[in-house]
C-alpha cells in the first residue's frame, strides 16, 4: 500500500487537504481517496431542524448511485467469469440463484434505475451509459464466451492492464473482425478436423487420442504463433501430453503427414537393445514455423513419457537454457515456454504447484510460461465433482497471481483473441499465464475405450453436438463473410491432401525416420557411436591453476566483511592445500574441480537445497558479508576470461527441480549443470525423472544428457560421510 493512502498513518492535515480537494472536484484525487470519501459522506447522516432525516440532493443522489454503480463494475469484474457461457454443451442460461450476486437488489437498485445515465472512473471515464446499457457490455465483456479471474492479482497495474484490455476490446464491433480470420480459423479447423477423422477411418481401433472436441487449441496455438512476430519471438519450447498431439505435429509444427502414417505401423526407432523407441504420441519434434510475413519461429516439441505433467519443467529448463544462450536479459523474452495441459492433471499433479513455485525464483524464472488447459471437463472417466476440491482446475495458478482467461472452445474467435492478450501480458510484465479452453472430449480416453460406461447422459449430448467448424461456418454465412461453396471447396481439399499422404506412405520403400523426426531438437549429443573413441583422455591440471584457484577460494576483498568462522575455514583450507596435506576434504576437492573448468571456459551450473552452503557447511561457494549482507562469489573472480559459475538455493522441491535442470542440461550440454540431493534418499521424489528422462531417454528418443546427480549421503544423512 502506497504510504500517502487513506490506509497508512493518520494524518489529520493530509486527509483535510484531500477532502478539501475531493468536494472541489472529485477525480483530482486518487480513487482510494474518492472511495474513501464517497463512504464517508453516506455514512454520515444529515438531519432537518425539527431531527427528522434529511431528504437527500440530487448531487447526493447521484453520489448514491455512483457508488453502487462502481459496486456492479467492481463485481462483473471479480466475479464475472463464474457465471460466464463457458460450457460448449450447457445450452440453457444458468438459473437465476445462481446469478444472486449480479441481482440489482444486491446492489441496491432498483428497476426505475435502469434508465437513469451513469459515469464511473472505473470504467471508461468519459464515456456516459444508461445503467441498463452498463450492464449488457458488462455481461459480454465478463460473462459470455470468456471469464477472466484477475483480481485476485495484488499489483494494481497488472490488474489495471487486463480491465483495460479487456474493456477496450469489446467496443470493436463484432463484424469489424476481419472476413481473414473467419477464413483462416476456418480452414485450420477443417484442417484439425480432417486430420482426425482420416485417421479414424484408416486407422481403426488404433489409439490416437484425438482432438476432437477440442479443435480450438490448434487454433490458439496457431494464433500464438502468430502474435510472436510483434515481440520478435525466435523460438518456442513446447510441452503437451498425448491428447491432440498428433494433430499438432501435423498441422501446427508440420511434420510430414507421410512419416506420421507410417508411425501407425512402425515404432519411429529400430527396436534393438540399443533404441527401444516409443510410441508415436510422446515424440519430440523441431521445425521452423514462418508466418505470412515472413517471421520465422523455431519450435521445440519436447518429448515426454506417459507421467501427466512431467515435461513441464524439462520445458521451462530447456527454455531458460535458450535464454542463457542470448545473453542480454533483454532478450530473455524471445524465447516462449509453452505448456499445454489437460484439466485432471493440471488440478491434481503436485508437480504443477512445483513448476509454478519455480516461475518466480532467480535460479528458474524463463520470464513467464503460457499454459493452455484442454479442460474437457473429465479425466479419464473421472469427473471434476470427484478430482479435485477446488472450483476451478486452474486455481493453483493462482499461488504466483497468474491471470485465468477461461474461454468457450466453442467459439473460436474468442479462443484466438485472448491467446493474443496472454502473451501480451506475458511481455509485458514476465510472469505466467493461463488459458483455460472449456471444451469436451468426443470419444473416449483413447479410441478403443467406451466412454458411455460412464458418463451415458455426458457421452448422449456430445454425440448430437455439431462440428465446431460448422458452428464457425454458420455464423460467418450469418454476417455475410463466408459462403458455404466455398468452404465446402476449402473442406475437400484436405481430404485430398491426407489421401495423397497416405498414397505416398504406403509407396515409400524406406520406412526409416530422419533424427529429426524422433527427437526435440535440443542441441545435446545424440547417438553417434561411430565417432566414440576409447582413448585415454589428459584430465590432470597443472599446479600453477592449482595455487591460482586456491589463492582466489582462500581469500576476499579487503571490505568484506566475513565472519571469523568461515574466515577460519578458509585459512585452514589454504594451509592443507599448499602443505599438501591430503587427503582433502569434499568441499576442497570440488571447489578445485569447478575452478579448474571455469578458467578452460566451461561454465557450471549447480542447483539444489542449500547447495549455495552445502548441506553440511562443506561447500560455502556464497560469502556474506556480516556487515552490509552483500554475497561475494570467489569462483566467479579467478580470470576476466573465465566461464561463469552458477550457483542457486532450490526450493524444497525435487520433482520439478531435477526435470528443470535436466531440461536445462539438454540445450547445454557443454556446461557442466548438476542438481544435489540434500540427502541421497531425496532423489526419491524425483524418482519419475531418474527414471522416464535421465536414464530411459536415450533408448526411446535418443537423447542423451549432460546432467549430473549428487548424492551426497545416505538416507536421513547418518553416514560415515556425514
Amino acid at each position: 500500500m502506497k504510504s500517502c493512502s487513506f490506509t497508512a498513518r493518520w494524518n489529520e492535515a493530509l486527509l483535510d487537504e484531500n477532502y478539501q480537494k475531493w468536494q472541489r472536484s472529485p477525480r483530482s484525487v486518487s480513487p482510494d481517496w474518492a472511495a474513501f470519501f464517497e463512504g464517508f459522506e453516506l455514512g454520515t447522516t444529515r438531519v432537518e431542524k425539527n431531527g427528522a432525516p434529511a431528504a437527500l440532493s440530487d448531487v447526493d443522489e447521484q453520489r448514491v448511485l455512483q457508488t453502487k454503480v462502481d459496486l456492479v463494475i467492481h463485481t462483473y469484474r471479480t466475479l464475472g467469469h463464474s457465471v460466464a457461457k463457458l460450457d460448449p454443451l450447457l445450452s440453457e442460461p444458468l438459473p437465476q440463484q445462481d446469478r444472486a450476486d449480479f441481482a440489482l437488489e444486491s446492489f441496491g437498485l432498483r428497476a426505475s434505475d435502469l434508465e437513469k445515465e451513469v459515469s464511473s472512473h472505473l470504467f471508461r471515464a468519459s464515456k456516459k451509459f444508461q445503467l441498463r446499457e452498463l450492464i449488457l457490455v458488462l455481461e459480454r465483456i465478463y460473462c459470455a464466451s470468456i471469464g477472466t479471474e484477475f483480481m485476485h492479482i495484488q499489483d494494481a497495474r497488472q490488474r489495471n492492464w487486463i480491465s483495460a484490455r479487456l474493456e477496450l476490446e469489446q467496443e470493436k464491433e463484432e463484424t469489424a473482425v476481419a472476413s481473414y480470420l473467419y477464413s483462416s480459423i476456418l480452414r485450420t479447423l477443417y484442417r484439425a478436423e480432417a486430420f482426425e477423422h482420416f485417421l479414424h477411418t484408416n486407422y481403426v481401433g488404433h489409439k490416437r487420442f484425438s482432438l476432437e472436441g477440442a479443435e480450438s487449441l490448434l487454433v490458439s496455438l496457431q494464433a500464438l504463433m502468430g502474435a510472436c512476430e510483434g515481440y520478435n519471438i525466435q523460438q518456442a519450447v513446447l510441452g503437451m501430453t498425448h491428447r491432440g498431439r498428433l494433430n499438432i505435429l501435423a498441422n501446427l509444427l508440420h511434420k510430414p503427414l507421410e512419416t506420421i502414417f507410417d508411425e501407425f505401423s512402425h515404432n519411429v526407432l529400430p527396436q534393438t537393445v540399443e533404441n527401444s523407441g516409443d510410441v508415436k504420441y510422446h515424440l519430440g519434434y523441431r521445425t521452423t514455423w514462418k508466418s505470412q510475413a515472413g517471421h520465422e519461429v523455431q519450435i521445440h516439441l519436447v518429448a515426454n513419457p506417459s507421467h501427466l505433467e512431467a515435461v513441464g519443467p524439462v520445458v521451462q529448463g530447456k527454455t531458460r537454457a535458450l535464454q542463457h544462450a542470448l545473453g542480454n536479459s533483454q532478450d530473455k523474452k524471445r524465447v516462449l515456454a509453452v505448456l499445454i495441459h489437460g484439466d485432471a492433471a493440471f488440478a491434481a499433479q503436485g508437480v504443477v504447484a512445483e513448476m509454478f513455485n519455480l516461475s518466480q525464483l532467480p535460479g528458474y524464472q524463463v520470464e513467464g510460461t503460457i499454459h493452455v488447459i484442454v479442460n474437457n471437463q473429465i479425466g479419464f472417466t473421472t469427473l471434476p465433482s470427484d478430482a479435485r476440491s477446488s472450483r476451478c482446475c486452474t486455481d493453483v495458478a493462482k499461488m504466483v497471481e497468474a491471470p485465468v482467461f477461461h474461454v468457450n472452445g466453442d467459439d473460436p474467435l474468442a479462443v484466438h483473441a485472448i491467446t493474443k492478450t496472454a502473451l501480451e501480458f506475458r511481455q509485458n510484465f514476465g510472469k505466467d499465464v493461463v488459458v483455460d479452453i472449456v471444451c469436451f472430449r468426443r470419444h473416449g480416453h483413447n479410441e478403443a475405450d467406451e466412454p458411455t460406461f460412464t458418463q451415458p447422459g455426458l457421452y448422449k449430448r456430445i454425440k448430437s453436438h455439431p462440428l465446431l467448424s460448422d458452428i464457425l461456418l454458420k455464423k460467418a454465412e450469418e454476417l455475410g463473410i463466408i459462403e458455404g461453396r466455398k468452404a465446402t471447396t476449402w473442406k475437400v481439399k484436405e481430404t485430398e491432401r491426407l489421401e495423397a499422404a497416405f498414397a505416398q506412405s504406403k509407396t515409400r520403400a524406406d520406412h526409416s525416420h530422419s533424427e529429426k523426426s524422433g527427437i526435440d531438437g535440443s542441441a545435446a549429443m545424440t547417438i553417434a557411436q561411430s565417432s566414440y573413441s576409447h582413448k585415454p583422455v589428459q584430465t590432470a591440471i597443472g599446479s600453477d591453476m592449482l595455487d591460482k584457484i586456491m589463492q582466489v577460494l582462500t581469500a576476499v576483498p579487503g571490505d568484506f566483511h566475513v565472519l571469523p568462522k568461515v574466515r577460519r575455514m578458509l585459512l585452514e583450507r589454504r594451509q592443507q592445500i599448499w602443505q599438501a596435506k591430503g587427503p582433502y576434504d569434499w568441499g576442497i576437492a570440488e571447489a578445485l574441480a569447478f575452478g579448474s573448468l571455469l578458467l578452460e571456459k566451461v561454465p557450471v551450473r549447480l542447483s539444489g537445497q542449500d547447495s549455495q552452503r552445502g548441506t553440511f557447511s562443506h561447500r560455502h561457494s556464497v560469502l556474506h558479508d556480516e556487515v552490509t549482507c552483500e554475497r561475494y562469489i570467489p569462483l566467479n573472480h579467478l580470470s576476466p576470461y573465465q566461464a561463469r559459475f552458477c550457483v542457486y538455493n532450490s526450493p524444497l522441491s525435487e520433482y520439478a527441480v531435477l526435470g528443470f535442470d535436466y531440461g536445462f542440461s539438454l540445450e547445454c550440454p557443454s556446461m557442466l549443470c548438476l542438481w544435489e540431493a540434500q540427502f541421497g534418499d531425496f532423489a526419491n521424489g524425483a524418482q519419475i525423472v531418474i527414471d522416464q528422462f535421465i536414464s530411459s531417454s536415450e533408448a526411446k528418443w535418443r537423447r542423451q544428457s549432460s546432467i549430473v546427480m549428487l548424492l551426497p549421503a545416505s538416507p536421513g544423512g547418518i553416514s560415515k560421510a556425514t
